[in-house]
């Protein structure tokens, strides 16, 4: 435990309000409106808990159906999320939005203030690198929130509990062997599936000997660190924000959450992320797939039931983890730059030590080697999950298409002017902006109404037309700063519409 904190400091803190103590807004709601902590996990809860206005809103009614959440909910359910394109209070309210409507899937009822406290926890858990970073664990934490949708797991108001159909008809479909508790586990393991990320691989733990690696004997090192940090955040702030039982048996409440099933799925998922077994674990998928296409394994048994759905889980979080290159091209290569730029440094620090870089990045050949990977090993990935749920299949797709524009750049020198899978849009310029549009086959949730019903014209952002980035200048030079519009908060294109006050971190503190 206390090697985990040194990695780790925000665990050391284990007090919710000294642990945000530099949070002026949590801490007003935490420490002055909120009263005390009462017994953590226990069943006992202070009056002030129950009864002061902010806390009396358990569900968090007033935040999650506002004007503000549902416009947020919308950039989360398009597949051109960029989180770069948000500023740091929209992306804490993504994930709080996240992981709330998750557990309306489970009836689990949620306080607005203390999720907030809980993502303020693990934004501060993830170091500033330019890939492994907070806005990479939103990121994946939205792929996975808008999967989970597209399977049917949600709907446009919270569970779709109609969907899931019993494991022992031998004709249903293999989505529905999950259960609502898994939108629960799968969300918050996406938000802490690289917690205290150094910005170096395993390979780099290993090397060097490194006090993780020997601790988890070199064997996937950074997802058992990821997975124990997970676990003690967990173990000291789950069970704070989570309704306590008392008030959920005084006010009839009840939960169907089982925290220890909520756990074992998002270990097993957040384990599954280690690119080491990436190909061990496409022949799991692969095997899954046989079993149900031949109804070897039908009707299941409780511990198979448990077994695939644990497999199945952890296919949706390891697809989530590399998204990326899934994404439409102009978001794929902003995320193709910042990798590059990590690796780079990674060999800068192995060069520090005396030994050779063991990742090189060459600008000149980025193309073949993108294609190489999209091909090798995200190829089979989404082409084995999209096998078990055909409802992901845009995903594959769109990789196809964007290998073609990795064959484009290498072959012309120049990004295509629209990229191929990228659906064109008038209103915004395909070179500087994500919000043009979603993959040609990404499945639409909270269409263009909701955006209608929130903007007025006098609100939406225009975008001024841009020169199409030339291949020297748009992602290719690992060490350069990314180039890109300022973002606008959901505040800004918000006429009129009020949002809850929030912390502000200085401009230092920010870049």
């Amino acid at each position: 435990e206390d090697f985990i904190r040194q990695f780790v400091p925000a665990i050391s803190n284990t007090l919710p309000t000294a642990a945000l103590s530099a949070d002026s807004h949590a801490t007003k709601l935490l420490g002055g409106s909120c009263g005390g902590l009462g017994a953590i996990g226990g069943d006992e809860v202070d009056g002030d808990e129950v009864d002061g206005d902010e806390c009396s809103q358990f569900g968090g009614d007033a935040f999650i159906s506002s004007p503000r959440a549902e416009f947020l909910r919308s950039r989360l359910l398009e597949w051109s999320f960029c989180p770069y394109e948000m500023e740091r209070n929209d992306l804490l309210d993504c994930a709080i939005i996240m992981i709330m409507d998750s557990a309306m899937c489970v009836d689990l009822k949620l306080r607005y203030s203390r999720v907030r406290k809980f993502v303020t926890i693990l934004e501060s858990a993830y170091y500033d690198n330019p890939y492994h970073n907070f806005c990479h664990a939103v990121d994946v934490t939205q792929c996975t929130f808008y999967m989970l949708h597209t399977i049917g797991l949600f709907n446009k108001t919270g569970p779709r509990r109609s969907s899931l159909r019993s494991p022992a008809d031998a004709s249903f479909p293999v989505r529905s062997i999950l259960r609502p508790t898994d939108a629960v586990a799968l969300v918050v393991a996406s938000m802490c599936h690289d917690l205290g990320h150094p910005g170096l691989n395993n390979a780099f733990m290993v090397r060097v000997h490194t006090q993780l690696a020997e601790i988890y004997n070199d064997q996937s090192v950074l997802e058992n660190f990821h997975a124990a940090c997970f676990s003690m955040i967990m173990s000291y702030f789950f069970t704070d924000f989570v309704v306590p039982k008392a008030y959920q048996q005084q006010h009839g409440h009840p939960s169907a959450f089982d925290y220890e099933e909520f756990r074992r799925i998002a270990v097993h998922a957040i384990l599954a992320t280690d690119m080491a077994r990436h190909f061990e674990f496409i022949g799991k998928c692969k095997a899954q797939y046989e079993r149900f296409m031949s109804g070897s394994n039908l009707p299941l048994t409780a511990q198979q039931h448990e077994a695939e759905r644990a497999q199945l889980a952890a296919s949706i979080l390891k697809c989530a983890d590399i998204s990326n290159i899934v994404r439409p091209f102009n978001i794929s290569q902003r995320w193709t730059q910042r990798l590059n730029r990590e690796v780079t440094l990674q060999g800068n620090i192995e060069e520090s030590l005396g030994l050779s870089r063991s990742i090189v990045v060459d600008p000149t050949n980025i193309p073949t080697s993108q294609i190489a990977f999209y091909e090798s090993c995200g190829r089979p990935l989404f082409n084995a999950v999209a096998d078990l749920v055909p409802e992901l299949r845009f995903m594959p797709d769109q990789l196809e298409n964007n290998i073609r524009n990795w064959g484009f750049i290498k072959s012309n020198q120049k990004v295509p002017e629209v990229p191929y899978g990228l659906k064109h849009s008038s209103t915004f310029d395909l070179s500087t902006s994500t919000r043009a549009g979603s993959t040609d086959s990404a499945p639409d949730f909270l269409p263009k109404r909701s955006m209608a019903s929130l903007l007025t014209p006098s609100t939406v952002p225009v975008v001024e037309h841009e020169v199409h980035l030339s291949l020297a200048n748009y992602t290719l030079h690992a060490g350069g700063d990314e180039t890109r519009p300022a973002p606008k908060s959901a505040a800004q294109l918000l006429a009129g519409v009020p949002s809850p006050p929030h912390s502000q971190r200085s401009t230092a503190a920010q870049t």
